[in-house]
Protein backbone atom coordinates (compact mmCIF):
# COMPACT_ATOMS: atom_id res chain seq x y z
CA UNK A 1 0.00 0.00 0.00
CA UNK A 2 2.46 2.46 0.83
CA UNK A 3 4.39 2.00 -2.43
CA UNK A 4 1.00 2.42 -4.58
CA UNK A 5 1.01 5.01 -2.53
CA UNK A 6 4.30 6.67 -3.38
CA UNK A 7 4.26 6.11 -6.84
CA UNK A 8 0.50 7.72 -7.19
CA UNK A 9 2.30 10.76 -5.22
CA UNK A 10 4.95 10.51 -8.20
CA UNK A 11 2.98 10.72 -11.12
CA UNK A 12 0.81 13.24 -9.67
CA UNK A 13 3.94 15.45 -9.27
CA UNK A 14 5.26 15.28 -12.21
CA UNK A 15 1.64 15.68 -13.94
CA UNK A 16 0.74 18.54 -12.21
CA UNK A 17 4.33 20.46 -12.33
CA UNK A 18 4.51 23.85 -13.05
CA UNK A 19 4.51 24.77 -16.67
CA UNK A 20 8.45 25.40 -18.71
CA UNK A 21 8.85 28.63 -19.00
CA UNK A 22 8.90 30.17 -22.72
CA UNK A 23 11.83 29.53 -24.45
CA UNK A 24 13.10 30.54 -27.90
CA UNK A 25 16.13 29.31 -29.52
CA UNK A 26 18.15 26.73 -30.27
CA UNK A 27 18.47 22.98 -29.25
CA UNK A 28 19.59 19.40 -29.80
CA UNK A 29 17.90 16.26 -29.56
CA UNK A 30 19.20 12.42 -30.10
CA UNK A 31 17.68 9.63 -29.69
CA UNK A 32 16.77 5.65 -30.69
CA UNK A 33 14.40 2.86 -30.42
CA UNK A 34 13.18 0.25 -32.35
CA UNK A 35 12.49 0.21 -35.94
CA UNK A 36 9.77 -2.07 -37.56
CA UNK A 37 9.60 -2.49 -41.26
CA UNK A 38 7.07 -5.29 -41.15
CA UNK A 39 5.09 -6.83 -44.14
CA UNK A 40 4.24 -3.85 -45.94
CA UNK A 41 7.31 -3.55 -48.35
CA UNK A 42 7.04 -4.30 -52.03
CA UNK A 43 9.82 -5.90 -53.60
CA UNK A 44 8.99 -6.80 -57.36
CA UNK A 45 10.48 -6.83 -60.80
CA UNK A 46 7.50 -6.71 -62.95
CA UNK A 47 7.32 -3.81 -65.21
CA UNK A 48 11.09 -2.67 -65.28
CA UNK A 49 13.56 -2.26 -67.79
CA UNK A 50 15.52 -5.63 -67.13
CA UNK A 51 13.09 -8.24 -65.60
CA UNK A 52 15.21 -11.49 -65.21
CA UNK A 53 13.94 -15.20 -66.50
CA UNK A 54 11.56 -14.78 -63.37
CA UNK A 55 8.76 -11.99 -62.80
CA UNK A 56 6.76 -11.66 -59.43
CA UNK A 57 5.12 -9.07 -57.94
CA UNK A 58 5.62 -9.64 -54.19
CA UNK A 59 6.53 -8.08 -50.70
CA UNK A 60 9.21 -8.25 -48.21
CA UNK A 61 9.08 -9.05 -44.80
CA UNK A 62 11.62 -7.56 -42.26
CA UNK A 63 12.39 -8.64 -39.10
CA UNK A 64 12.66 -5.96 -36.22
CA UNK A 65 15.84 -3.78 -36.35
CA UNK A 66 16.82 -0.43 -34.85
CA UNK A 67 17.16 3.16 -35.46
CA UNK A 68 18.90 6.37 -33.97
CA UNK A 69 18.67 10.41 -35.12
CA UNK A 70 19.85 13.36 -34.35
CA UNK A 71 18.64 16.71 -34.56
CA UNK A 72 19.65 20.71 -34.36
CA UNK A 73 15.79 22.70 -34.41
CA UNK A 74 14.84 26.50 -33.19
CA UNK A 75 11.94 27.01 -31.06
CA UNK A 76 10.20 30.08 -31.95
CA UNK A 77 8.67 30.57 -28.32
CA UNK A 78 5.31 29.28 -29.54
CA UNK A 79 3.51 26.17 -30.20
CA UNK A 80 6.15 25.76 -33.43
CA UNK A 81 9.63 24.12 -33.66
CA UNK A 82 11.98 23.64 -36.98
CA UNK A 83 14.80 20.88 -36.83
CA UNK A 84 16.96 19.54 -39.21
CA UNK A 85 17.22 15.66 -38.42
CA UNK A 86 19.93 12.77 -39.40
CA UNK A 87 18.25 9.28 -39.06
CA UNK A 88 19.83 5.54 -39.22
CA UNK A 89 17.63 2.42 -39.71
CA UNK A 90 18.93 -0.68 -40.39
CA UNK A 91 16.41 -4.48 -40.60
CA UNK A 92 17.41 -7.79 -41.63
CA UNK A 93 15.31 -9.57 -43.95
CA UNK A 94 13.10 -12.69 -43.08
CA UNK A 95 11.85 -13.35 -46.68
CA UNK A 96 10.32 -12.72 -50.06
CA UNK A 97 6.71 -14.10 -49.35
CA UNK A 98 5.34 -16.24 -52.29
CA UNK A 99 2.96 -15.33 -54.42
CA UNK A 100 0.33 -17.51 -56.98
CA UNK A 101 2.77 -19.71 -58.55
CA UNK A 102 6.09 -17.83 -57.36
CA UNK A 103 7.35 -19.91 -54.64
CA UNK A 104 9.04 -16.66 -52.94
CA UNK A 105 12.28 -17.19 -50.61
CA UNK A 106 11.04 -18.36 -47.36
CA UNK A 107 12.62 -17.80 -43.94
CA UNK A 108 15.94 -19.50 -43.75
CA UNK A 109 16.72 -19.32 -47.67
CA UNK A 110 17.49 -15.64 -47.87
CA UNK A 111 19.48 -13.09 -45.87
CA UNK A 112 20.92 -9.38 -45.96
CA UNK A 113 19.63 -6.76 -44.78
CA UNK A 114 18.30 -2.59 -45.54
CA UNK A 115 20.10 0.07 -44.27
CA UNK A 116 18.63 3.85 -44.58
CA UNK A 117 19.81 7.12 -44.10
CA UNK A 118 18.11 10.59 -44.44
CA UNK A 119 18.24 14.15 -43.67
CA UNK A 120 14.72 15.41 -42.88
CA UNK A 121 13.30 18.85 -42.30
CA UNK A 122 10.49 18.64 -39.58
CA UNK A 123 7.81 21.17 -38.45
CA UNK A 124 6.65 20.13 -34.93
CA UNK A 125 3.66 21.96 -33.30
CA UNK A 126 3.88 21.64 -29.41
CA UNK A 127 0.34 21.15 -27.23
CA UNK A 128 1.34 23.24 -24.54
CA UNK A 129 -0.42 23.16 -21.26
CA UNK A 130 0.62 24.01 -18.12
CA UNK A 131 2.23 20.70 -16.46
CA UNK A 132 5.83 18.83 -17.36
CA UNK A 133 4.08 17.02 -20.14
CA UNK A 134 3.97 18.51 -23.91
CA UNK A 135 2.19 16.48 -26.41
CA UNK A 136 3.26 17.19 -30.04
CA UNK A 137 2.81 16.07 -33.70
CA UNK A 138 4.92 17.02 -37.16
CA UNK A 139 5.81 16.37 -40.12
CA UNK A 140 9.11 15.91 -42.09
CA UNK A 141 10.38 15.71 -45.77
CA UNK A 142 13.88 15.68 -47.16
CA UNK A 143 16.63 12.85 -48.75
CA UNK A 144 16.77 9.26 -48.04
CA UNK A 145 19.67 7.16 -48.87
CA UNK A 146 18.57 3.23 -48.89
CA UNK A 147 20.94 0.56 -49.67
CA UNK A 148 19.31 -3.10 -49.57
CA UNK A 149 21.67 -6.21 -49.46
CA UNK A 150 19.93 -8.54 -50.14
CA UNK A 151 21.22 -12.63 -51.20
CA UNK A 152 19.25 -15.56 -51.52
CA UNK A 153 18.47 -19.05 -52.48
CA UNK A 154 16.08 -21.79 -52.74
CA UNK A 155 17.59 -24.69 -52.40
CA UNK A 156 16.50 -28.09 -54.58
CA UNK A 157 13.65 -29.90 -53.02
CA UNK A 158 11.85 -26.73 -52.82
CA UNK A 159 7.92 -26.85 -54.31
CA UNK A 160 9.69 -25.38 -57.78
CA UNK A 161 12.94 -25.70 -59.17
CA UNK A 162 16.13 -23.84 -57.57
CA UNK A 163 15.68 -19.84 -57.65
CA UNK A 164 18.11 -17.41 -56.80
CA UNK A 165 18.13 -13.70 -56.10
CA UNK A 166 20.48 -10.44 -55.42
CA UNK A 167 20.25 -7.35 -55.16
CA UNK A 168 21.68 -3.74 -53.07
CA UNK A 169 23.62 -0.74 -54.08
CA UNK A 170 22.94 2.62 -52.32
CA UNK A 171 20.79 4.72 -54.35
CA UNK A 172 18.64 8.49 -53.31
CA UNK A 173 15.25 9.05 -53.07
CA UNK A 174 12.84 11.49 -51.66
CA UNK A 175 11.99 10.40 -47.61
CA UNK A 176 8.89 11.65 -45.84
CA UNK A 177 8.10 11.13 -42.11
CA UNK A 178 4.75 11.65 -39.92
CA UNK A 179 5.74 12.22 -36.36
CA UNK A 180 3.60 12.12 -33.21
CA UNK A 181 5.39 12.53 -29.08
CA UNK A 182 5.47 13.39 -25.98
CA UNK A 183 8.25 15.51 -24.04
CA UNK A 184 8.70 15.29 -20.37
CA UNK A 185 10.11 17.89 -18.64
CA UNK A 186 13.37 16.45 -16.72
CA UNK A 187 15.09 19.67 -15.25
CA UNK A 188 15.36 23.27 -16.62
CA UNK A 189 15.73 23.24 -20.42
CA UNK A 190 15.95 19.41 -20.93
CA UNK A 191 13.29 16.87 -21.62
CA UNK A 192 12.85 13.18 -22.04
CA UNK A 193 11.91 12.47 -25.82
CA UNK A 194 9.37 9.31 -26.77
CA UNK A 195 7.78 9.80 -30.00
CA UNK A 196 6.80 7.46 -33.23
CA UNK A 197 7.12 8.03 -36.47
CA UNK A 198 5.95 6.65 -39.79
CA UNK A 199 9.25 7.15 -41.95
CA UNK A 200 9.11 6.03 -45.85
CA UNK A 201 10.75 6.82 -48.81
CA UNK A 202 9.80 6.40 -52.62
CA UNK A 203 10.26 3.12 -54.46
CA UNK A 204 13.58 2.66 -55.64
CA UNK A 205 14.99 0.18 -58.58
CA UNK A 206 18.53 -1.94 -57.77
CA UNK A 207 20.88 -3.68 -59.87
CA UNK A 208 20.73 -7.09 -58.74
CA UNK A 209 20.31 -10.93 -60.71
CA UNK A 210 17.71 -13.82 -60.81
CA UNK A 211 19.39 -17.40 -61.40
CA UNK A 212 22.20 -15.40 -62.31
CA UNK A 213 21.19 -13.27 -65.02
CA UNK A 214 20.77 -9.50 -64.57
CA UNK A 215 17.45 -8.13 -63.36
CA UNK A 216 16.39 -4.71 -61.57
CA UNK A 217 14.48 -5.53 -57.90
CA UNK A 218 12.38 -2.36 -57.47
CA UNK A 219 12.07 -2.01 -54.05
CA UNK A 220 9.80 -0.48 -51.17
CA UNK A 221 10.42 1.35 -48.12
CA UNK A 222 8.72 2.63 -44.95
CA UNK A 223 8.79 1.62 -41.49
CA UNK A 224 7.22 2.38 -37.95
CA UNK A 225 9.94 3.62 -35.48
CA UNK A 226 9.45 3.77 -31.53
CA UNK A 227 12.03 6.14 -30.02
CA UNK A 228 13.26 7.31 -26.67
CA UNK A 229 15.57 10.12 -26.64
CA UNK A 230 16.81 13.63 -25.24
CA UNK A 231 16.22 17.18 -26.14
CA UNK A 232 17.65 19.91 -24.55
CA UNK A 233 18.05 24.11 -25.19
CA UNK A 234 21.33 25.61 -25.88
CA UNK A 235 20.01 28.86 -23.94
CA UNK A 236 18.20 29.93 -20.64
CA UNK A 237 14.33 30.27 -20.67
CA UNK A 238 13.26 33.45 -20.46
CA UNK A 239 12.00 34.19 -17.48
CA UNK A 240 7.83 34.92 -16.51
CA UNK A 241 6.92 38.32 -17.07
CA UNK A 242 6.12 39.99 -13.16
CA UNK A 243 2.19 39.99 -12.52
CA UNK A 244 0.76 43.02 -12.82
CA UNK A 245 -0.59 45.25 -10.15
CA UNK A 246 -3.98 47.52 -10.70
CA UNK A 247 -5.40 50.06 -8.68
CA UNK A 248 -8.90 51.02 -8.87
CA UNK A 249 -9.55 54.75 -9.56
CA UNK A 250 -12.73 57.08 -8.69
CA UNK A 251 -14.88 55.90 -11.69
CA UNK A 252 -14.66 52.21 -10.95
CA UNK A 253 -11.71 51.32 -13.46
CA UNK A 254 -8.40 49.40 -12.59
CA UNK A 255 -4.88 50.92 -14.27
CA UNK A 256 -1.79 49.49 -13.21
CA UNK A 257 -0.49 51.21 -10.48
CA UNK A 258 2.36 53.00 -12.09
CA UNK A 259 -0.23 54.37 -14.61
CA UNK A 260 -2.43 57.72 -14.07
CA UNK A 261 -6.24 57.01 -13.28
CA UNK A 262 -8.48 59.09 -15.73
CA UNK A 263 -9.19 62.66 -14.81
CA UNK A 264 -12.52 63.20 -12.55
CA UNK A 265 -15.32 65.55 -14.69
CA UNK A 266 -15.69 69.07 -13.66
CA UNK A 267 -18.66 69.89 -12.36
CA UNK A 268 -19.73 72.73 -14.06
CA UNK A 269 -20.77 72.77 -18.01
CA UNK A 270 -17.99 74.70 -19.36
CA UNK A 271 -15.46 71.81 -17.76
CA UNK A 272 -17.73 69.17 -19.70
CA UNK A 273 -17.07 70.30 -22.94
CA UNK A 274 -13.17 69.95 -22.51
CA UNK A 275 -11.91 66.79 -24.55
CA UNK A 276 -12.37 63.19 -22.47
CA UNK A 277 -8.97 61.33 -22.52
CA UNK A 278 -8.71 57.90 -20.77
CA UNK A 279 -6.20 55.50 -21.79
CA UNK A 280 -7.26 51.07 -22.29
CA UNK A 281 -4.89 48.41 -21.47
CA UNK A 282 -4.23 45.13 -22.25
CA UNK A 283 -2.67 42.38 -21.21
CA UNK A 284 0.60 40.83 -22.96
CA UNK A 285 -0.07 39.83 -26.40
CA UNK A 286 -4.16 40.29 -26.28
CA UNK A 287 -6.51 42.78 -27.88
CA UNK A 288 -9.13 41.49 -26.12
CA UNK A 289 -10.99 44.01 -23.70
CA UNK A 290 -10.76 43.20 -19.90
CA UNK A 291 -13.72 43.30 -17.42
CA UNK A 292 -11.86 46.85 -15.76
CA UNK A 293 -11.53 48.00 -19.27
CA UNK A 294 -14.79 47.23 -20.77
CA UNK A 295 -16.49 49.16 -17.84
CA UNK A 296 -13.82 52.22 -18.54
CA UNK A 297 -15.40 52.54 -22.08
CA UNK A 298 -18.76 52.13 -20.89
CA UNK A 299 -18.55 54.70 -18.67
CA UNK A 300 -16.52 57.55 -20.59
CA UNK A 301 -18.97 56.85 -23.19
CA UNK A 302 -21.69 57.89 -21.60
CA UNK A 303 -20.61 61.12 -20.08
CA UNK A 304 -19.63 62.05 -23.99
CA UNK A 305 -22.68 61.06 -25.22
CA UNK A 306 -24.16 63.95 -22.19
CA UNK A 307 -22.55 66.52 -25.09
CA UNK A 308 -22.47 66.81 -28.46
CA UNK A 309 -19.32 64.70 -29.88
CA UNK A 310 -17.45 66.13 -32.62
CA UNK A 311 -14.24 63.75 -32.78
CA UNK A 312 -12.86 60.67 -31.18
CA UNK A 313 -9.48 59.14 -31.72
CA UNK A 314 -8.59 56.20 -30.60
CA UNK A 315 -4.56 55.01 -30.53
CA UNK A 316 -3.30 51.61 -30.61
CA UNK A 317 0.19 50.75 -28.86
CA UNK A 318 2.22 47.68 -28.25
CA UNK A 319 5.45 47.21 -25.88
CA UNK A 320 8.44 46.42 -27.90
CA UNK A 321 8.26 42.22 -27.29
CA UNK A 322 7.79 41.21 -30.52
CA UNK A 323 8.60 42.08 -34.11
CA UNK A 324 7.63 45.13 -35.88
CA UNK A 325 5.40 44.18 -38.11
CA UNK A 326 3.08 42.26 -35.70
CA UNK A 327 3.02 44.50 -33.26
CA UNK A 328 1.91 47.14 -36.04
CA UNK A 329 -1.11 44.82 -36.49
CA UNK A 330 -1.59 44.00 -32.67
CA UNK A 331 -2.13 47.76 -32.43
CA UNK A 332 -4.36 48.17 -35.05
CA UNK A 333 -6.40 45.33 -33.40
CA UNK A 334 -6.25 47.17 -29.85
CA UNK A 335 -7.39 49.83 -31.63
CA UNK A 336 -10.41 48.61 -33.34
CA UNK A 337 -11.50 46.69 -30.06
CA UNK A 338 -11.94 49.95 -28.73
CA UNK A 339 -13.40 51.41 -31.69
CA UNK A 340 -15.74 48.73 -31.40
CA UNK A 341 -17.00 48.97 -27.69
CA UNK A 342 -17.49 52.36 -28.40
CA UNK A 343 -20.08 51.89 -30.68
CA UNK A 344 -21.69 49.35 -28.82
CA UNK A 345 -22.03 51.92 -26.27
CA UNK A 346 -23.35 54.65 -28.33
CA UNK A 347 -20.96 56.49 -30.22
CA UNK A 348 -21.50 57.13 -33.90
CA UNK A 349 -19.17 54.88 -35.81
CA UNK A 350 -18.70 57.98 -38.05
CA UNK A 351 -17.00 60.13 -35.54
CA UNK A 352 -14.44 58.05 -34.60
CA UNK A 353 -10.65 57.80 -36.11
CA UNK A 354 -8.73 55.05 -35.77
CA UNK A 355 -4.81 55.45 -35.39
CA UNK A 356 -1.52 52.61 -34.94
CA UNK A 357 1.56 53.20 -33.60
CA UNK A 358 2.56 49.81 -32.73
CA UNK A 359 5.67 49.95 -31.41
CA UNK A 360 6.69 53.57 -32.30
CA UNK A 361 4.74 55.52 -29.44
CA UNK A 362 6.10 54.02 -26.19
CA UNK A 363 4.38 55.54 -22.86
CA UNK A 364 7.37 54.01 -21.18
CA UNK A 365 10.96 53.97 -23.32
CA UNK A 366 12.31 50.45 -23.19
CA UNK A 367 15.00 48.81 -25.11
CA UNK A 368 13.69 46.26 -27.86
CA UNK A 369 12.06 43.09 -26.86
CA UNK A 370 10.83 43.92 -23.07
CA UNK A 371 7.21 43.25 -22.10
CA UNK A 372 5.65 46.96 -20.34
CA UNK A 373 2.72 47.01 -19.38
CA UNK A 374 2.35 50.82 -19.76
CA UNK A 375 2.90 50.40 -23.36
CA UNK A 376 0.20 47.65 -24.04
CA UNK A 377 -2.71 50.22 -24.54
CA UNK A 378 -5.19 52.46 -26.60
CA UNK A 379 -5.45 56.20 -25.93
CA UNK A 380 -8.82 57.68 -26.26
CA UNK A 381 -9.40 61.32 -27.09
CA UNK A 382 -13.22 62.30 -27.32
CA UNK A 383 -13.68 65.96 -28.34
CA UNK A 384 -16.56 68.08 -28.62
CA UNK A 385 -18.45 70.84 -30.62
Amino acid sequence: MKLKTTLLAAASAMVFAPAAQAYEGLYGAIGAGLNYMGYENDVSNDGVSTPGPVVFDSSADMDPGIGVYAALGYDYEGPFRAELEFSYRSNDIDQIDPYGGFSGWPAGSISGDYKTMAILGNLIYDFETQSALTPYIGVGAGIGFVNPDVVGSVTPGAPTSPLSISYGGSDTAIAYQALAGLAVDLAEGLALDLSYRYFGTTKRDHSGTINGAPATISAGNRSHSLFAGLRWNFGSSEPAPAPIEYKDCWDGSSVPVSATCPPQPMEDTAADLEPIAFTVYFDYDKSNLTPQASTLVQEAAARALENDIDNVVVAGNTDTSGSSAYNQALSERRARTVRDALIANGVPAENITLEAYGETNLAKPTPDGVREPLNRRSDVTISFE
